[in-house]
C-alpha cells in the first residue's frame, strides 16, 4: 500500500536508462593497476584498461549536449519551407531571351537542358515557426557545453588517476558545485571555437591573398586547443577565479607546448582515422563519433595535462601543507629549485601561475567507500 512492496517496506527504485549504464561503480581499482608514470607505454595499458569508461563518457558528452540535436534537424531541411531555383547558371539567361521574344523553337531545347530545378530550403528569416523554435532550442547548447565539460573533465581527470568513479555522483555533483563558473565558461569556450574555425574557413577561402592570416589563424586555433585541455580540469580542481583559469591555462600552453603538441597530433589523428571511416562507409564514421571520439580525446588530452596540472600545481600545495607529495609522473623533480608555494614557483607564490585552493577529494572518497 501507498507504493511499499513486500521488500521490508521499502519502495522499489524505478530504473532508467542513466541508471542502469551509470548508478553501478563497478568491482573497484587493484593497487597494483594504478598508473604512477605517464609515460608513452602506460599511455596504452591505461588506455586498453580503460576503454569502458570512454565509451561512457563519449555517451555522457553526447546525450549532455542533447541540444545539437535540435540545430541537427533545424539545417537538415526536413522541416523547413522549401523554394525552388535552376539548375543551370544559363537558365536566367535563356528565360530572358524568350520573355524579350526570341525565337521559340530554338530556346525550346536549351530550354530542356538548362530548365531543370531544385529544392532548398528558405532563409530562417522566412521559414516557419517549427524551425525557428528548433533554432532556439539549439541554443541550450551554450548552457549544457561547459556543464558537460566540466562533468567529463572531473570524471576523466579521475581516470587518469586511477581513482574510483561514482557516475551519477561525480557526474551531477560536479554540475552542483561548478555551475556557477562552468555556464560562462562553456558560453565563452563555444563562441572561442567557432570564432577559430569560421576565421580558419575564411581565409581558407581567401587563401591567396590572406594566406598569412591563414596561418596565423591555424596558430590561435591550436594555442587555443591546448588551452582547453586545462581549463575546466583547472576549474573542478581548484578553487579560482574565472581569470586566473584562463590565464593559467595558456601559460600551460605555452609552457607545456612539447606536450601539448604530442597530444594535438593524437587527437588529430582520431579525427583523421574517422573521416577514413566516413569516407569509406557513412554510418561507421558516425558511429565512432557517438561511441569513441570525444571520449579518446578527452582521454588523451587529459593524459598530457593531468601530470603537468601535478607537477606544478598540486605538488606544490602538498609541500607547503608539510603532505606527502603523489608520486612522482616520471619528471625529475627532487632538485627543481622552483618548487614552492600552491599554484606557483618560487616564493613569491605566482610566479608564473596564480595560486588557487587545492580541493581534495580524498574525504570524500572514504566516506562513500563507507
Amino acid at each position: 500500500m501507498n507504493g511499499e512492496n513486500n521488500n521490508g517496506g521499502k519502495q522499489k527504485k524505478r530504473r532508467t536508462l542513466f541508471s542502469w549504464m551509470y548508478d553501478s561503480n563497478g568491482k573497484g581499482i587493484k593497487k597494483s593497476d594504478v598508473i604512477k608514470n605517464y609515460n608513452f607505454k602506460n599511455f596504452f595499458k591505461l588506455f586498453g584498461r580503460k576503454w569502458g569508461d570512454i565509451i561512457r563518457i563519449n555517451l555522457l558528452y553526447i546525450v549532455g549536449n542533447f541540444p545539437i540535436f535540435f540545430f541537427i534537424l533545424a539545417v537538415s531541411g526536413n522541416f523547413s519551407r522549401q523554394a525552388m531555383k535552376p539548375i543551370s547558371e544559363f537558365y536566367p539567361l535563356i528565360y530572358g531571351m524568350g520573355t524579350a521574344g526570341g525565337d521559340a523553337a530554338t530556346l525550346m531545347p536549351l530550354s530542356g537542358i538548362h530548365g531543370l530545378f531544385e529544392s532548398f530550403p528558405v532563409d530562417i528569416s522566412i521559414d516557419n515557426i517549427g524551425v525557428k523554435i528548433l533554432y532556439g532550442l539549439s541554443l541550450l547548447l551554450l548552457v549544457t557545453f561547459g556543464l558537460v565539460n566540466a562533468s567529463c573533465a572531473y570524471i576523466m581527470r579521475n581516470t587518469i588517476k586511477c581513482e574510483p568513479i561514482f557516475w551519477s555522483v561525480d557526474f551531477f555533483g560536479t554540475i552542483k558545485k561548478n555551475w556557477k563558473m562552468a555556464v560562462p565558461m562553456g558560453i565563452l569556450d563555444a563562441t572561442v571555437l567557432f570564432l577559430n574555425v569560421y576565421a580558419i574557413y575564411f581565409y581558407w577561402l581567401n587563401y591567396n591573398t590572406l594566406y598569412i592570416m591563414f596561418f596565423c589563424s591555424l596558430v590561435t586555433f591550436m594555442v587555443y586547443m591546448f588551452m582547453r585541455f586545462y581549463m575546466y580540469m583547472i576549474m573542478v580542481t581548484f578553487d579560482m577565479g574565472f581569470f586566473k583559469i584562463l590565464k593559467n591555462s595558456f601559460i600551460f600552453a605555452i609552457l607545456c607546448i612539447g606536450r601539448n603538441l604530442l597530444a594535438f597530433v593524437g587527437i588529430a589523428l582520431v579525427v583523421f582515422i574517422t573521416m577514413l571511416f566516413a569516407a569509406f562507409y557513412t554510418p561507421l564514421g558516425v558511429i565512432l563519433i557517438l561511441i569513441f571520439d570525444f571520449g579518446a580525446c578527452s582521454f588523451i588530452a587529459t593524459y598530457v595535462a593531468y601530470p603537468q596540472m601535478k607537477k606544478f600545481m598540486i605538488d606544490p600545495y602538498y609541500n607547503e601543507n608539510g603532505e606527502a607529495d603523489e608520486s612522482d609522473d616520471g619528471d625529475d623533480d627532487d632538485d627543481n629549485p622552483r618548487r614552492g608555494k600552491p599554484g606557483g614557483y618560487g616564493e613569491d607564490d605566482g610566479e608564473y601561475y596564480d595560486g588557487g585552493e587545492y580541493i581534495t577529494d580524498e574525504d570524500e572518497y572514504k566516506s562513500k567507500k563507507k
